[in-house]
């Protein structure tokens, strides 16, 4: 269990990172402040601690093959909770907070874990939730390749009632200005963020092996 722990806290962090990269440049397109600029890309960097705890379900089992299960497990709608209570007595705050519990929230009322409509969605959760479609199209599964940039798009338009159009419309316009850039290995250059991240994970990975001895 603990090669597992630590393979899947690497691709966590690999994906924070890729989230908040484009977390920061989408709130920046939307012309937020810096502040909120800052602490929406803290919440991607964040939003998705929950999964470490989840390890045993999502890698456990050598006999999920589907996507459909792997997608739909109820252990997996868990994490946003989970990412949430682990943050919930940290000192963030209410941005990232509320940005990391309802980042799974969908435009159209079908989201989890509160099944939020519209504008009820925190606007840090409506901004992750686009950039971390985005990231795990764009990200190699384990029982699936990635999609290049163009085919993920095609797919996020054929699901435009999950997301914000105001939003969606500002992330397009990122992408197609620096598209050769967003993939996995897209590195962020905020080292107050990254330092952050880093705390977070090395307190976490301390916390799981005591729970598992």
């Amino acid at each position: 269990m603990g090669q597992i722990v630590d393979y899947n806290l690497i691709e966590e962090l690999e994906h924070g990172v890729y989230v908040s990269c484009l977390v920061r440049e989408l709130s920046r397109e939307l012309g937020l402040p810096d502040a909120a600029v800052y602490q929406f890309s803290l919440a991607g960097l964040l939003h998705d601690l929950g999964k470490l705890q989840l390890t045993n379900y999502l890698y456990g089992n050598a006999e999920i093959v589907s996507p459909l299960v792997i997608e739909e497990m109820k252990y997996v709608r868990m994490h946003p909770m989970l990412s949430y209570r682990i943050l919930l007595n940290r000192g963030y705050s209410d941005l990232v907070l509320d940005a990391v519990r309802y980042h799974h929230e969908d435009y159209d009322g079908s989201g989890y874990p509160s099944n939020l409509v519209g504008e009820d969605i925190p606007l840090g959760a409506r901004i992750i939730r686009v950039c971390d479609v985005f990231a795990a199209l764009t990200t190699d599964r384990p029982y699936r390749k990635r999609f290049d940039v163009d085919e993920t798009m095609s797919l996020m338009i054929d699901e435009i009632k999950h997301f914000d159009m105001r939003i969606f419309l500002a992330f397009e316009r990122v992408v197609h200005r620096d598209a050769e850039k967003y993939q996995v290995h897209f590195q962020c250059t905020d080292e107050e963020l990254m330092t952050d991240y880093a705390a977070m994970a090395g307190t976490l990975k301390q916390e799981m092996r005591h729970d598992i001895n």
